[in-house]
């Protein structure tokens, strides 16, 4: 396993062990963030997965023997993260749009690609990202806004989706082993504590080796064609 694995292995069993600070205690909890503060960092968290697909598909470019089926699914996650992007991005400015990513995300430095250190990071990092639109779910309904509400959760729905690819790229048996999504943090200042104790930086140096990354000003258009590109 990466270090990205173990680290977020290790972030989630002390954060989510029974009484543990930061987890939910009850299904019908009211949220302690506002909207607005669950937008921001939803916008944030949508701007670094657009960074990290932008370069996992540079870095897939250079190494021809990435099988197309694998190339073709990493083209498939941007397209629908960029359509994520200009959705939140719509609605709240991020908070940053620099970022810190370890190189044990792609496996190393520089050119290096490790498919299974990816599939491990995807995994980890689409766990937090289901539970940010979840958290969003009961945000919105906490404030009687419904139709957003559904749109976090059609956004869940699609992370859970990118958290299945991670998971098969990484080898996990069965890769599809949640019978309910993980609804685990209550926050997402707990949710982007797991990011950085990853090494992840938001605006700042992480502590995992890496360097910074900008998200681009002009996306890059997608590459493959994908349906159903705005909430309904």
């Amino acid at each position: 396993m990466s270090n990205i694995g173990n680290l977020m292995s290790h972030i989630e069993s002390d954060l989510t062990a029974p009484g543990a600070p930061g987890t939910v205690d009850s299904p019908d909890g009211a949220p302690d963030d506002t909207i607005d503060e669950w937008g921001i960092f939803a916008s944030t968290t949508e701007a670094l997965t657009l960074t990290i697909l932008t370069e996992l598909l540079r870095r897939t470019r250079e190494h021809p023997e990435v099988p197309d089926s694998v190339s073709r699914i990493f083209d498939g996650v941007y397209a629908a993260e960029l359509d994520h992007w200009l959705f939140t991005s719509k609605h709240w400015e991020p908070g940053t749009t620099r970022f810190w990513i370890p190189d044990g995300f792609y496996g190393g430095e520089g050119d290096a690609l490790d498919l299974t250190a990816v599939g491990e990071g995807v995994a980890a990092g689409e766990h937090l990202f289901v539970n940010t639109y979840l958290l969003g779910v009961t945000t919105f309904a906490a404030a009687g806004h419904s139709t957003y509400a559904r749109y976090a959760a059609e956004l869940a729905a699609n992370e859970s989706e990118h958290r299945l690819l991670g998971q098969t790229l990484a080898g996990a048996s069965p890769p599809n082993d949640l019978g309910f999504a993980e609804y685990e943090f209550d926050r997402v200042s707990q949710i982007a504590a797991a990011a950085q104790s990853a090494g992840f930086g938001f605006g700042e140096q992480g502590t995992a080796a890496g360097r910074f990354y900008d998200l681009p000003q002009s996306p890059i258009a997608p590459p493959v064609q994908i349906t159903s590109n705005e909430p309904r």
